[in-house]
């Protein structure tokens, strides 16, 4: 996303001219609140503000040329401009259209790329109780367009779940809902090459994320530093810096060393739809 790019490169340049946020705030007229969006990518830069900050951290001609180019290029087409999404919806969807690779560990219910149609949208109805038919139907349509990401070309994006056993068994829609649920889920792990399955069974005991779901998100540019995404009932929450994403990567690596193996978690996954009548 160009301005995440764009906020990275300043943040970069502010530490070389070892200014603070506060100072870079008060060198254009901004609070530190607002400098911080800006370098995490969560609000767009303005002209006059991009033009002020470079020359607070006394860029380089180059680099000033190379920012306000990039700043005035045509903006991205970004299909999910389409859809009225919740706030801060937008933020994510972008770095996944973006992203090489998705390392998930879904607590409670199949992660979205995984979704089939009746699953998704008893999913939106339970979290969007006051929503009117048209407003889920519009949504679904939006989660279902997501899942291309799998298959678009030249490379799809790499998906590697860990699954919480909860996520099976937990009847969304329905019984019949969750069997076709399973089904899907055995045919993308089986047949689908950029998917990775993995079940963490009950059996398995406490682990490092008890707390919650989340996904890491890795870019194609091994200089680009990963994103942890969580969303919760108080709101989206994006994780950026190295020392605290590392703690989110050693914990999905760990998830990954207790589960089942990806033709472990078939054979489970089939054993479940069995019992599930």
């Amino acid at each position: 996303m160009k301005r995440r790019k764009i906020g990275r490169e300043l943040a970069d340049l502010r530490e070389t001219s070892r200014l603070t946020i506060e100072e870079a705030g008060q060198a254009i007229g901004r609070s530190d609140s607002t400098i911080s969006r800006i370098e995490n990518g969560k609000r767009d830069v303005q002209i006059i503000e991009l033009k002020g900050l470079l020359e607070a951290y006394e860029a380089p001609a180059e680099t000033r040329e190379h920012l306000l180019n990039l700043l005035s290029a045509s903006p991205e087409q970004a299909w999910w401009t389409n859809f009225d999404l919740p706030p801060n919806l937008d933020t994510y969807i972008g770095l996944e259209a973006e992203a090489a690779t998705l390392r998930v560990y879904a607590l409670g219910t199949v992660h979205s790329l995984l979704r089939t149609e009746d699953y998704a949208r008893a999913v939106l109805r339970a979290a969007s109780s006051s929503a009117s038919a048209g407003e889920i139907e519009t949504l679904l349509q939006f989660h279902m367009q997501r899942q291309r990401v799998l298959e678009r070309e030249p490379k799809p994006v790499d998906l590697v779940v860990v699954l919480d056993e909860a996520c099976l068994w937990r009847q969304v829609g329905g019984i019949e809902s969750q069997r076709e649920q399973l089904r899907h889920l055995v045919k993308q792990a089986e047949e689908v090459p950029n998917i990775v399955v993995q079940v963490l069974t009950y059996a398995k005991g406490a682990h490092s994320a008890l707390t919650g779901a989340f996904t890491i998100l890795d870019f194609p540019d091994p200089t680009e530093p990963a994103v942890v995404y969580m969303d919760s009932p108080g709101g989206n929450l994006y994780i950026q810096k190295p020392k605290d994403t590392r703690r989110f990567d050693q914990s999905h690596s760990g998830l990954r060393g207790m589960a089942l193996d990806e033709a472990e978690s078939v054979r489970f996954m089939k054993a479940v739809l069995k019992e599930m009548r």
